[in-house]
């Protein structure tokens, strides 16, 4: 026959369970508030990246239209112009084309400035915007 155990293991006391509980409950917390901060961050990319795409379209069809020399291209908003459009709901886009300095045909360099604006529901509060600037020669 055994006899009864002499040992007092009856089990966890309330101070270890309590202890075990805070401790599940932070590590818990901290996860949650990663993964909130992980969507937030992937919303902003997102509207980041659709605006560079917005912005590097504008820019190249600038890049690609042919100065005003007169006879073989007729253009008379280019290479001085500015102008604004919504590619979406949501997304703004500007640009402006200015002349570089005092440069003259057949030689003339151009400035290309393309903004995209845009709000999101994560983020800053004003809406947020992408620049993309580039020189272009005749």
């Amino acid at each position: 026959m055994r006899s009864p155990a002499t040992t007092n293991d009856r089990g966890m006391t309330l101070a270890e369970v309590l202890v075990a509980v805070a401790i599940l409950t932070i590590g818990l917390l901290s996860v949650v508030g990663m993964l909130s901060a992980g969507f937030s961050n992937v919303v902003v990319s997102g509207g980041q990246s659709k605006a560079t795409s917005y912005a590097r379209q504008k820019l190249e069809e600038l890049k690609n239209r042919c100065y005003n020399n007169g006879t073989t291209c007729v253009d008379p908003t280019f290479p001085a112009s500015a102008g604004a459009d919504t590619p979406e709901a949501g997304i703004t886009r500007s640009w402006t084309v200015t002349q570089a300095g005092a440069t003259l045909a057949p030689n003339r360099l151009s400035q290309i400035t393309v903004t995209v604006r845009w709000t999101s529901a994560v983020g800053a509060a004003g809406g947020q915007q992408v620049n993309v600037q580039t020189m272009r020669a005749e």
